[in-house]
């Protein structure tokens, strides 16, 4: 895909869809799964896991955004830095940290890897994946179109 077909249409539509998919249940609220002891009935949205179990990170994450929104928004040519550390942040933090996180400190206990990683997919699901991966690919288009207005 060249960097020049890229259209702030595609990214809207790329970051409407990555709202639409948090709404897919993407965690387990704990003080429920204490309550009713069914990780089904626990399952919370994308949103619940963004502003209750990792909130720090959240917040940084959606400053970043902001910024490198306000600056695309302003073609100022300096956005590039900040739409590139927003997608380095996603990437290093959703993608990699927290999975990492929660599978291999378990595994270390004891528990094999194949057994984290399946109590991960169970807790987190497929919900989670599809809302990570689909903000992937905005965050990716982001940095793309932030390129184009860098060129021009």
């Amino acid at each position: 895909m060249l960097i020049r077909k890229i259209k702030i249409w595609q990214v809207s539509l790329a970051f409407v869809i990555w709202i639409g998919t948090m709404f897919l249940p993407a965690t387990v609220n704990q003080a429920k799964l204490n309550t009713n002891f069914d990780y089904k009935k626990s399952r919370e949205n994308f949103f619940y896991f963004l502003f209750h179990q990792v909130p720090f990170y959240s917040f940084i994450l959606g400053l970043v955004l902001l910024i490198s929104l306000f600056l695309i928004y302003r073609k100022i040519k300096f956005s590039v830095y900040f739409s590139f550390a927003s997608l380095i942040f996603y990437i290093s933090f959703l993608v990699i940290a927290f999975p990492s996180m929660i599978i291999f400190n378990h595994s270390l206990s004891g528990n094999t890897f194949g057994a984290e990683l399946s109590i991960f997919l169970t807790f987190y699901g497929a919900g989670y994946i599809i809302a990570v991966l689909f903000g992937l690919v905005a965050f990716l288009l982001l940095f793309l179109y932030s390129l184009r207005i860098k060129e021009c």
